[in-house]
């Protein structure tokens, strides 16, 4: 089922819309609060991949006039997909109401430059033929201003090309996809919400090499660009493994299927891996610790940062009869890495004035609105998004807010602890991480006892140590640029 998400106040539709279009927006709009993991999944027509990919790339431009599609004198309209049911869904489900609530917040203070913002949301299920239905109907039905935090590697290459070849701002693409980014050219109009992956797996390469050269390490991942992208980054600090042995991977999404990874684990317990890297969402992670569980396998793991929160990890468990202590215990000494503070950071500025505006004004299901990383995550890419909206100024176009990140971008700040990459060259966000470990209360604190940042690019350079001093959040919890 999709849904409108709206920001608290009553829409205002542009003139031209039917009653009939009016009272089906009405129903989108009274359906905002997402069910909790255990409901039964929405459910879509049923349509080809490539049915689908052929209608989106043949509709018609929407005509610019002399108006910009999804802005009104009230309004700004911007569209995201997400997997918000199926197997990839735990966590990154919550992304959507954290966003709405950064919005709604915004909203509450009078908007951006008099504009409230709306997000309509539409569930992908991970699956690449239903991100091109959903795209479809976002760009010809919705006419939203930009997709923004978008979810997923493989789903979002289903429809990067057509939303680049429209002009639409594709904003802060909840994905570390190199591929994204790296080469402005290529799609001009995407702009990352992670550090890439080759980027922190390469900074969490040079840890292993200097603190674990003693012992066999190797790796299970999602057979897609993600996870390729994981491998390339190991492999470029020199951590490298022999598949079938020190390699194990699997199909991104078949880790709902309990037990679904048991002869992955099993094969590196049988090569004696005793560090094994994770190269995999939140959901794979769970999955596959439930199953070296089975067989008393007790690696040391190292996970790429989007597959290791916390919450994610101790509900899939528990899903699946894992005691709650017994999980927690399980995610203790797992070293991971990030841009942002850790969630559990209670004294930290911005997660102190994020978690008050969650808890007023996040009115997805009482699971969805439980504090973590994901919904960090999603009242980031709120902040970042108002703050470009700000930036590209009330003559609000969609060149205008490309130029604007361009050229202004990398002096955004936000609860981030490394600066943001936005250049006319590189559309990569952030560029640093720092490594930690999580602790008995499922806190992920620095390994060492003292943070340090690091930064790397998402090519061949080294990686090395990063200075940087994030600005302060203001008073109101709002962003300000010049």
């Amino acid at each position: 089922m999709a849904y409108r998400l709206t920001s608290g106040l009553v829409a205002m539709e542009p003139l031209g819309v039917t009653s009939l279009q009016l009272r089906q927006r009405e129903r989108v709009n009274a359906v905002k609060n997402r069910a909790s993991l255990s409901r039964s999944p929405r459910r879509f027509l049923a349509t080809t991949g490539a049915v689908l990919a052929g209608a989106l790339a043949l509709t018609a431009l929407p005509a610019q006039g002399a108006s910009t599609p999804g802005v009104s004198d009230t309004e700004i309209v911007l569209g995201m997909q997400l997997p918000q049911t199926g197997g990839a869904s735990p966590g990154y489900n919550k992304v959507d109401d954290a966003m709405r609530a950064y919005f709604d917040y915004v909203n509450s203070k009078g908007g951006v430059h008099g504009r409230k913002i709306t997000l309509v949301a539409y569930d992908d299920e991970y699956k690449a033929g239903k991100t091109v239905s959903t795209a479809s109907r976002l760009i010809t039905k919705d006419k939203v201003f930009a997709m923004v935090g978008s979810v997923g590697t493989q789903t979002h290459l289903a429809v990067i090309k057509d939303i680049n070849r429209r002009g639409i701002p594709d904003l802060f693409v909840n994905s570390g996809y190199s591929g994204f980014y790296t080469d402005p050219k290529k799609y001009p109009t995407t702009f990352g919400g992670l550090g890439t992956y080759v980027t922190e797996a390469k900074i969490l390469g040079k840890h292993i090499k200097e603190k674990m050269s003693d012992k066999k390490v190797g790796i299970i991942y999602q057979t897609d660009d993600f996870g390729r992208n994981t491998v390339a980054g190991l492999t470029n600090a020199g951590v490298t493994f022999e598949r079938g042995k020190t390699a194990a991977t699997f199909i991104a999404g078949s880790q709902a299927v309990p037990g679904a990874l048991d002869a992955q684990m099993k094969q590196l317990q049988d090569n004696k891996v005793e560090v094994v890297v994770v190269g995999a969402v939140a959901s794979a992670f769970a999955s596959a610790v439930g199953s070296a569980l089975k067989i008393g396998y007790r690696p040391q793991y190292v996970v790429i940062s989007v597959g290791s929160d916390a919450t994610t990890f101790q509900t899939i468990l528990r899903a699946r009869g894992t005691d709650p202590a017994v999980a927690a215990g399980l995610l203790n000494g797992v070293i991971s890495a990030s841009h942002a503070p850790s969630p559990g950071e209670a004294d930290d500025e911005f997660v102190k004035a994020y978690k008050k505006i969650n808890d007023e004004f996040n009115t997805g299901p009482a699971t969805g609105k439980v504090w973590d990383n994901n919904i960090l995550q999603g009242m980031n890419i709120g902040y970042l998004t108002t703050a470009a909206l700000l930036g590209a100024g009330k003559n609000l176009t969609r060149p205008g807010i490309i130029k604007y990140i361009e050229n202004n971008g990398s002096k955004l700040s936000s609860a981030a602890l490394a600066p943001l990459g936005y250049s006319a060259k590189t559309h990569e966000a952030f560029t640093g991480f720092w490594i930690g470990k999580y602790d008995a209360t499922t806190v992920l604190k620095p390994i060492d006892g003292t943070r340090k940042m690091w930064t790397t690019d998402s090519a061949k350079g080294p990686v090395t140590e990063l200075k940087y001093t994030r600005p302060a959040i203001a008073a109101d919890a709002l962003p300000k640029v010049g």
